[in-house]
């Protein structure tokens, strides 16, 4: 994705704060923040914090949120859809670190960037993001999408100890699914 150049000029430093501001909810399901109380907050860190976010530049700030926003409304579709409904372009997004449109036509890829529950070798349950990468073709269906990402984390889950994983346990459940094209 070629973000606006006020909003690479800010990505590297405040990406993840916009981003967790765009994707949180409230108790009732709403967002908890809009781009008003995100753009105040980024203005006051700059002037409190300094270093590389005094380089704050609301505009910036403002496409980053747009496209954060995006991403949570993707993720958003793709939770509320039932199992049989075909995977649309309403339920994935465009990850701001993607490659040119050029090269994901030549060959599409995505990241599936799921929230995960299992119970690791303490015997401890914990809840945590993975990604999964698909390359070339995307599964159908919701449901088709569902069961390829759980048999991917199973795998990641209880690989042998020289496979590399970094975590191993029993999965419980994937909680949510973020469909990013990259």
């Amino acid at each position: 994705m070629d973000l606006p150049p006020r909003a690479a000029a800010l990505y590297s430093t405040w990406w993840s704060f916009v981003s967790y501001a765009a994707n949180a909810v409230s108790p009732s399901g709403e967002y908890a923040y809009t781009l008003t109380d995100v753009s105040s907050a980024a203005s006051s860190i700059a002037k409190s914090v300094g270093g590389d976010y005094a380089n704050y530049n609301p505009i910036g700030i403002s496409q980053l949120f747009s496209v954060a926003r995006g991403i949570a409304k993707a993720g958003a579709a793709l939770g509320a859809a039932n199992p049989n409904d075909q995977i649309d372009q309403s339920m994935v997004a465009e990850a701001p670190w993607s490659r040119s449109i050029v090269d994901q036509l030549a060959m599409p890829s995505w990241q599936a960037r799921s929230q995960v529950t299992y119970i690791n070798e303490a015997g401890q349950q914990v809840s945590e993001y993975f990604t999964v990468g698909i390359d070339l073709v995307l599964p159908s269906t919701v449901g088709d999408l569902q069961s390829q990402i759980s048999s991917s984390l199973d795998s990641m889950l209880t690989a042998g100890p020289t496979e590399g994983t970094p975590r191993r346990g029993q999965l419980v459940s994937v909680d949510s699914i973020t469909l990013l094209s990259v």
